[in-house]
């Protein structure tokens, strides 16, 4: 298990992987190209918010397919 949290601490998570994240994209949407962001993706089962969920905020823009979450305190892209 590995434990993550924001750049603040509101919002701390915990992801169920037994080794390292397997595959790491980059997405090439304006905002993450913009941002230079990297991510991973884990099942919903293996993914659990553990503080602060009502901190967490989205951003969809254009066909509003892809949810950009982020901290609300701190402003940290998750």
């Amino acid at each position: 298990m590995k434990k993550l949290k924001c750049h603040c601490g509101s919002i701390e998570a915990n992801i169920n992987v037994t080794e390292n994240l397997e595959k790491i994209l980059r997405c090439n949407c304006s905002l993450c190209k913009r941002k230079g962001a990297v991510m991973s993706m884990v099942k919903n089962e293996n993914f659990k918010i553990t503080k602060g969920e009502d901190k967490l905020k989205i951003y969809q823009f254009h066909t509003k397919v892809a949810k950009h979450y982020f901290c609300s305190v701190c402003g940290i892209y998750t």
